[in-house]
């Protein structure tokens, strides 16, 4: 007679054992598996809602990899392909070299909770998650190496996270705060709890639709493929934050969700910010960043705290007023750095002002004398008038310029601590920073190294440095050059 599945999952899932010779905490020391170490009794109820067995698992993705592979055949035609349009083509690449191998990085935290998971469900489900993050890597670098054929800059999906590109070093300084350096119990609530739980939504769902409105079915499948793994073991997170809250450590917990939603926050503003609305087409954009921001990140979060009786993280109202500026001056600041990137950058043409105007109320007044300016310089000096020579200021904490809010209201600020002075883009960068010095204070931004003398103060040495020694390989203008495949003359809509 068949056991039903209800009668035997639970049981496999939650296999477990005493240990007779050793104490628990030196199977589970505090260091890797987390803070506060509480006893086996805390964690005997931790339970996720996708109760999944591994027969089930490698079905269902073997199921969504042969839908990815036969989407993928049937539009892989170089018709099809060059018939992309070129801002999506270096959106794609941005998101690429930012998040590709960030997924492959994902690996060892997951192996991390699967052995220093305090539950037997937890690191079964971790077990899942670290196979996920492979399959997450190699579908994308399947995506992006289909593409080479048609831009080289596409090898950035692999070798990004290999150079000393200012966008990487402050990608790696987040994700290695996340999770590469993490506790069990700090993975789980900053990357599977904060990150997977509402921010991914944007870069796999919200970008997957726009993919759909730019005809690029490929990438779309991709992304909404990896979106319903995160769903899984983003649910990781949930049962972790209420075990911590449960047995005293709300402190501890509230903490690492304020400091992780602040830092996610700054990564994707820079990222997929600035990307959906400079690099997506108008006919793909039925909805701001904005938007997005609301309905999928900023109500689920919302949400979560306050299942978990959690604050609303103290710097909330900055937060609030940044969606409406902050991605457009860091995009200011990335068309002036443009060379140091690996994709390019457009000045926005009439039809996208308005676009931004209509979903940014002060947008026109705030940005729109700025790119004049722009086009202006090139007029009369052609492309060396349009780019930044002198050193930027980088945050201490994100990596990032120190250009937000917005032109005249910049919420930059410094801190001196053991003889050195730092800067922040931020009140909450600087008091992440101070929350915990030791994580921080030894590491040197890109600007730091270039005065320290760790790195070349020429800007074609430091484009070497970089990684983008090649001509082709560092970013232009989108719509103006010498390449006859580039648009000319410069669109005035």
């Amino acid at each position: 007679m068949a056991i039903l599945r209800d009668e035997w999952l639970d049981l496999a899932r939650k296999v477990d054992w005493e240990f007779r010779y050793v104490d628990d905490r030196d199977v589970f020391p505090e260091e890797l598996s987390g803070s506060p170490w509480l006893p086996r009794s805390a964690w005997k109820d931790w339970n996720e809602s996708y109760r999944t067995s591994y027969r089930e698992y490698v079905a269902n993705q073997r199921a969504k990899d042969e839908s990815v592979r036969s989407v993928r055949d049937a539009l892989d035609k170089v018709r099809l392909v060059e018939g992309l349009d070129r801002g999506w083509l270096q959106l794609v690449k941005f998101h690429n070299g930012a998040f590709v191998l960030a997924e492959y990085a994902a690996v060892p935290s997951e192996l991390r909770m699967a052995r220093f998971g305090r539950d037997a469900a937890w690191r079964t489900m971790a077990t899942l998650g670290a196979l996920d993050e492979i399959r997450h890597t190699q579908v994308q670098l399947l995506v992006g190496h289909d593409l080479l054929r048609l831009d080289e800059n596409f090898d950035w999906t692999h070798r990004a996270y290999h150079t000393n590109e200012w966008v990487m070093i402050a990608a790696r300084h987040l994700f290695d705060d996340m999770f590469v350096a993490a506790s069990a119990i700090d993975t789980a609530i900053q990357l599977n709890f904060v990150f997977e739980t509402g921010f991914t939504n944007l870069q796999f769902m919200a970008l997957a639709a726009m993919a759909d409105k730019a005809d690029h079915h490929a990438f779309e499948k991709a992304l909404a493929s990896i979106q319903t793994d995160e769903s899984r073991h983003a649910q990781i997170g949930h049962p972790v934050l209420r075990t911590l809250i449960e047995n005293g450590g709300k402190d501890r917990a509230q903490f690492l969700v304020d400091k992780m939603w602040w830092r996610c926050w700054r990564a994707f503003l820079a990222t997929t910010g600035t990307a959906m609305e400079y690099l997506t087409p108008l006919r793909a954009r039925d909805r701001s960043f904005k938007e997005f921001m609301q309905e999928w990140v900023v109500d689920q979060f919302v949400k979560n705290l306050e299942e978990f009786e959690l604050d609303r993280p103290w710097f909330w109202d900055l937060f609030l007023e940044e969606i409406e500026f902050a991605h457009h001056s860091l995009q200011l600041g990335m068309y002036l750095y443009r060379t140091t990137l690996w994709f390019d950058e457009p000045v926005p043409d009439a039809a996208e002002r308005q676009w931004l105007q209509s979903n940014y109320p002060h947008w026109e007044e705030v940005y729109g004398p700025m790119w004049d300016r722009f086009d202006r310089a090139w007029e009369a000096e052609g492309e060396a008038g349009t780019i930044a020579y002198a050193l930027p200021a980088l945050c201490n904490l994100c990596q990032l310029p120190t250009v937000f809010l917005r032109p005249g209201r910049n919420t930059a600020c410094t801190l001196e601590r053991d003889g050195r002075k730092y800067l922040f883009c931020s009140e909450p960068c600087r008091w992440i920073f101070e929350r915990e010095p030791e994580r921080f204070a030894d590491h040197r931004s890109v600007v730091d190294r270039i005065v320290a003398g760790q790195a070349p103060g020429k800007l074609i040495d430091l484009h070497e440095w970089m990684g983008l020694g090649a001509s082709d390989h560092k970013g232009k203008d989108l719509r103006r050059g010498l390449e006859p495949w580039r648009f000319v003359p410069v669109p005035k809509g």
